[in-house]
């Protein structure tokens, strides 16, 4: 019975460790940001995994997936916040159900890899975690928040994502950390990932030390009118809110303003209605200037979540329709099932939702062409890489869903990141912050902070030549991965299993 007790105790007590560990490794997102703090922890988890006997890998994976899973995604209940009622009782039950999907695409992984492998190392392992990001990123119309590779997006580091993006990001990493504690001769294989480590630092440091940020003379202004979620749609605070985007476009900058930039559905009337919202704007433009908003459009039995760009005389020069959208949140999943059923009837669309638009898009401005993507989709770093490079991407989105602290700054991470793979500048508003401009290599140029009313004139960023992972995408990390697994694989008697906890 003591011996059953004792067992059970440090079952308890390794499973604790895990799940802070996979705390630790979260605080590598933002809004925290410790690169240190996560690769120790990712460091510690690589070694208890070689030396611990008490629980199996895959089960220790799914505790440190949920561990990390649930501080980085914490913010997800406020979207149920700020519809209120009902939906505060299924917040909890929206959290962890979440949680749990993330944490098994880990788990699933785990178990396959090593199941078939045979090999029980560090390496094989992170080899697992890295397929679980991949399929996590993928399956179900994907959902690649707060990849491990983000943990560099405040470093210099981040901008190897030009070369493999933030999956190939995350392969090295996990590689990286796992190395130490997979061979026979771990102060060998400490110095090797060193010293590759060392090798991507010099890389990095030759091929951008001559950079020098280029900025074009086209002027662009950001437009937040700070509208919060809750009152958004409210007729009592709609038209306030619509005369604060007016007053800040009409304002006379220092330099002529070539773009204005509103979010995501900025203006309350579908596009068929809004022919008077359109002739207000255009009154209130600058003289010769383009204006780009949010706005919901509707065609036959179909509700779009759209982005159009205005004229001067405020006539609609292009429209994009949003494709990739926010399961549960912008459409029902299985819709067609139950309309089947008599759930939902066909004509009704407010139940139905958002449909899907044709696909991604490159539209034309005055000051170029650009690549519009609408709130979620910017979190799609493999539907924007395989695009006619633009000379500047278009993210307008609706962070007041998000909370005022880790999901606003998570999302803006990942636009960051988009950045830097592409090579490209982004033009990002927000209804409620952050608003900002993003250059190539991933950094704000200037932004408009959280819960502020306020808008900026900012010179547009030029573009860089296009980068690796633009012209190649995921191609070559595929390759490497198989490489990685067929090493896994085929090596005999590489790796070292013996010890205890």
């Amino acid at each position: 019975m003591i011996t059953f007790k004792n067992s059970y105790l440090r079952i308890f007590k390794l499973s604790i460790f895990v799940f802070l560990l996979g705390c630790g490794l979260a605080m590598g997102q933002a809004p925290w940001s410790y690169t240190i703090i996560a690769l120790f922890s990712l460091l510690t988890l690589f070694f208890v995994i070689s030396c611990q006997k008490i629980i199996t890998h895959d089960k220790l994976i799914f505790i440190f997936g949920l561990g990390y899973f649930c501080l980085s995604l914490h913010w997800i209940v406020q979207p149920f916040l700020v519809e209120g009622g009902v939906y505060l009782l299924i917040a909890p039950f929206g959290f962890l159900g979440l949680i749990i999907l993330c944490s098994s695409f880990w788990t699933i992984s785990s178990f396959f890899v090593l199941k078939i492998s045979k090999h029980s190392s560090s390496l094989t392992v992170a080899f697992a975690i890295l397929l679980g990001e991949i399929t996590r990123s993928y399956f179900f119309s994907g959902f690649p928040w707060g990849i491990i590779g983000y943990i560099w997006t405040d470093t210099f580091i981040s901008l190897s994502a030009s070369w493999v993006g933030p999956i190939g990001l995350t392969g090295m990493t996990l590689f990286l950390t796992a190395l130490p504690f997979s061979t026979l001769k771990p102060l060998k294989a400490s110095s090797i990932s060193f010293g590759i480590f060392l090798i991507i630092l010099v890389a990095i440091y030759f091929q951008f030390r001559n950079s020098e940020r280029i900025y074009s003379n086209s002027i662009v202004r950001l437009v937040q009118p700070n509208a919060v979620q809750e009152k958004k749609w409210d007729p009592s605070f709609a038209p306030i809110y619509f005369k604060s985007l007016i007053e800040m476009t009409s304002e006379i900058g220092k330099e002529k303003v070539d773009l204005i930039v509103w979010p995501e559905s900025a203006i309350v009337p579908f596009l068929d209605d809004a022919s008077q919202d359109f002739k207000k704007i255009s009154q209130n433009m600058p003289r010769n200037s383009e204006l780009i908003l949010g706005i919901r459009s509707q065609s036959e039995n179909k509700i779009f979540n759209s982005m159009i760009l205005l004229d001067a005389d405020g006539v609609v020069q292009n429209k994009y329709d949003k494709f990739h959208l926010v399961p549960f949140g912008e459409y029902l999943p299985f819709m067609a099932f139950f309309k089947q059923l008599g759930f939902i009837k066909s004509s009704d669309n407010e139940q139905s939702g958002f449909s899907a638009g044709e696909g991604s898009k490159v539209l034309k401005s005055n000051i170029g062409w650009f690549r519009p993507l609408i709130c979620y989709e910017a979190i799609f770093f493999h539907e924007i890489y395989n695009q006619n490079r633009p000379q500047f991407i278009v993210n307008v989105t609706n962070d007041g869903w998000l909370g005022n602290w880790a999901g606003p700054l998570q999302h803006l991470q990942q636009v960051r990141m988009r950045a830097i793979e592409n090579g490209i500048p982004i033009v990002r508003t927000a209804n409620t912050g952050i608003s900002a401009i993003i250059d190539p290599y991933g950094e704000i140029v200037d932004s408009i902070g959280i819960g502020l009313k306020d808008y900026k004139d900012i010179k547009l960023p030029v573009k860089l030549h296009e980068t690796f992972y633009s012209r190649t995408g995921e191609s070559v990390n595929f390759i490497l991965i198989l490489i990685w697994l067929l090493f896994l694989f085929f090596k005999k008697r590489v790796f070292r299993i013996d010890g205890a906890l």
